[in-house]
């Protein structure tokens, strides 16, 4: 921690080797967000209101947020990048020493038609791009990765304790916010469907990616989108910085679904998935929105498949699962099952029980157990009807297959979901 490298001495050593290691802006701000050391060109000239030390405001109000001391000693580096794509990193210090804030920096070169799409993104007027243009030729330019090293390197100067990349990006919050709002749920959205039957880069590295995926590892995933040059994507709109980000997010979701898929899980889910992050990112208005959005998307992927047990099963078992799961609102007698997987019955039968240690009439009842506990928490639904919506003989059967697969009735489910 601070405290164990010294004192003020310590701190400006470590910001001194920072800025002679990537030759980006460094700032040790005090408690009160006042500068107690700069290094580097400070504003850069950039065109627009800055605070403390040429930092943007937004920035300023990261650093202003003062966590207590226990909070800022256990503090990661935080990863932040503005809508004019200017990365900082920030690390609150122990003891009440301030924060080092290390910036700004670019990860790819904002040049010609980027810059202008970028600028027109924002509204900036024309007789303002050219200041704008001056100021992006100044900033340094620094890949992802080495960026990231950037930041990890200095946590460790300063904690004296390692940290991974993996951990790093974990640490950020939107990977661990849920996208989907909470009145649009989509297993609820699953359950309605279901019920109504309704880059330029090294190839190889794009498919070790989607490999992770395909495999449900996360921390791999991780590892190799740290690796991507920001400058090796493509250009996927003429116009619009962002609306390119935004193609480029959804190229790479549609990637990630099938390699989901080929992973084991079911296609509805993993194209439902699909549907939700892709609606959400178009809803955002900034690039590094955009950029969280798309490698929050990826990892959900992955975490998907890792949950799925699927994956574990033969091609046939799987096909019958998802059918199971596909029709789950109808009639499934094992002469349908047997029919769609192309074997009798009873090969079917001793297939499945086999490999999944369960009976097929048993694992439709939990399935259907399953999707009884989403539609609980619909309004205006009730017990009955769900039990003649999912294929239960009466209420009592329900209430009976309900509780052996719970150990709570529907009624008390639903009394403890609220």
């Amino acid at each position: 921690m601070a405290k164990e490298i010294g004192n003020d001495e310590g701190i400006q050593y470590i910001c001194k080797l920072i800025y002679e290691a990537y030759r980006v802006p460094v700032l040790w701000l005090d408690e009160a967000a006042a500068p107690r050391l700069a290094l580097g060109p400070a504003a850069l000239n950039r065109p627009s209101v800055q605070g403390t030390g040429g930092l943007p405001v937004e920035v300023m109000e990261l650093v202003r947020e003062n966590p207590s001391a226990e909070a800022a000693a256990a503090a990661l580096p935080r990863l932040y990048a503005t809508g004019f794509l200017e990365n900082f990193i920030i690390l609150q210090l122990p003891s009440a020493d301030g924060a080092i804030v290390t910036g700004p920096a670019l990860n790819a070169p904002v040049t010609g038609d980027n810059a202008a799409s970028l600028l027109r993104d924002h509204n900036i007027p024309p007789g303002q791009q050219a200041s704008w243009l001056e100021y992006y030729g100044n900033l340094p330019v620094i890949s992802r990765k080495r960026w990231y090293h950037a930041a990890l390197l200095l946590y460790t100067l300063v904690t004296r304790q390692a940290l991974s990349v993996t951990e790093l990006l974990l640490a950020a919050g939107p990977l661990a916010e849920p996208l989907h709002p909470a009145d649009d749920s989509p297993d609820l959205d699953l359950s309605y469907r279901r019920e109504h039957t309704w880059l330029h880069h090294d190839p190889m590295q794009e498919r070790e990616m989607f490999r992770y995926i395909t495999n449900g590892d996360k921390e791999g995933l991780l590892r190799t989108h740290a690796s991507f040059a920001e400058e090796s994507y493509g250009r996927l709109s003429r116009k619009s910085q962002l609306r390119s980000k935004k193609n480029l997010a959804v190229s790479s979701i549609t990637l990630a679904t099938r390699a989901a898929i080929e992973g084991g899980l079911f296609w509805e889910i993993a194209y439902t998935l699909s549907d939700f992050h892709i609606q959400y990112i178009e809803e955002l208005r900034d690039i590094p929105a955009v950029d969280s959005a798309m490698l929050a998307a990826l990892c959900d992927f992955a975490d998907q498949v890792e949950g799925s047990s699927s994956a574990r099963h033969s091609r046939v078992s799987d096909r019958c699962r998802n059918f199971i799961y596909n029709h789950l609102y109808e009639e499934l007698p094992l002469g349908r099952l047997a029919e769609y997987a192309g074997m009798s019955a009873s090969y079917l039968s001793q297939l499945f029980k086999k490999e999944t240690g369960t009976a097929i009439s048993d694992y439709i009842q939990q399935q259907r157990v399953e999707e009884a506990k989403q539609l609980i928490q619909l309004p205006g639904i009730t017990l009955s009807d769900i039990a003649t919506r999912l294929h239960f003989n009466d209420q009592s059967y329900f209430t009976k297959v309900f509780k052996k697969y719970t150990g709570l009735t529907p009624g008390q489910f639903k009394q403890h979901s609220r």
